[in-house]
């Protein structure tokens, strides 16, 4: 009975061993979809409500990850962001790099709203390219992310969609503005462009506002160098996060200044890229 009991257990583990090898592990292949629309209402922009998705191949139920470009809420354009797509298709995520309704054409709230919408066509979608809608994380670059931030805080956007702040596994802002109720030195004048000057308007826009309980959990980063302010309200955000007893953490990059952080994400040494491998894994 031992004899045959140590046998089943043999074959047992030289099947699993035989099963792990045959998986793919990264850096995996991947596809690119370009210029996929992820609104067709009758307002629709031809180029901002289109998204980029990097798919990995080999692999079902993938964690999906949705990137949100900077650019002060008046510039920017996911073509300048493949390579972070490429970067985290290569680890095993299907990464859509989508772009939204920029100011001075639109003001807020139509940059959050796009940024739900394109959220939503992802949890919607995503399956059909392999992703998992039950592991959606979101991450976003200095303007990017203020809105990501404000999406997994302020769940009235992703309610218009039928969703809830459930749909969010994590959320990663990365050189984010979290507090838009007080001009900043320069451009000064930025923040009337995007927000106007009603100061309700501006209190509801701020991420800050909406912090309370049962939030996804946040890894909130910035950079040495960054922007002055920056690393103030990075720590602000955690500070509230924490004190409503949600999952949080706050990192610093150093030698990287507001572009740097960004433009060296994907990079296998790059410290960014490490910590927020680690908290999606983890998630």
């Amino acid at each position: 009975m031992m004899r045959t009991v140590l046998l089943a257990f043999i074959v047992s583990a030289l099947m699993a061993v035989s099963i792990g090898f045959s998986q793919p592990s990264p850096p995996y292949a991947f596809q690119v979809y370009t210029d996929i629309a992820y609104y067709n209402g009758p307002d629709a922009h031809p180029t901002k409500h289109r998204l980029d998705l990097f798919v990995p191949e080999g692999l079902k139920d993938s964690p999906a990850l949705v990137f949100v470009h900077g650019g002060g809420w008046t510039s920017g354009d996911k073509s300048l962001y493949s390579f972070i797509g490429r970067a985290f298709a290569q680890q095993g995520f299907v990464t859509a790099i989508v772009n939204y309704r920029l100011s001075p054409r639109v003001q807020h709230p139509a940059h959050i709203e796009d940024v739900a919408r394109a959220f939503s066509w992802v949890h919607k979608n995503i399956a059909q390219y392999g992703g998992n809608p039950e592991k959606i994380f979101v991450m976003g670059h200095s303007a990017g992310g203020h809105l990501i931030a404000l999406l997994a805080l302020d769940e009235k956007y992703l309610r218009a969609h039928g969703l809830t702040l459930a749909a969010v596994t994590g959320a990663i802002p990365i050189s984010g503005i979290y507090d838009v109720t007080i001009d900043p030195p320069a451009p000064a004048n930025i923040y009337r462009i995007v927000f106007g000057t009603d100061p309700q308007v501006r209190r509801d826009a701020s991420p800050i506002t909406h912090v309370g309980p049962n939030k996804p959990p946040f890894l909130i980063m910035y950079a040495q160098f960054d922007f002055p302010g920056f690393d103030a309200q990075a720590r602000q955000l955690l500070a509230l996060l924490k004190q409503y007893g949600n999952d949080a953490t706050v990192v610093e990059i150093p030698n990287r200044d507001h572009i740097t952080v960004i433009a060296a994400l994907g990079a296998p040494t790059d410290l960014a890229t490490q910590e927020i491998l680690k908290f999606l894994r983890s998630r």
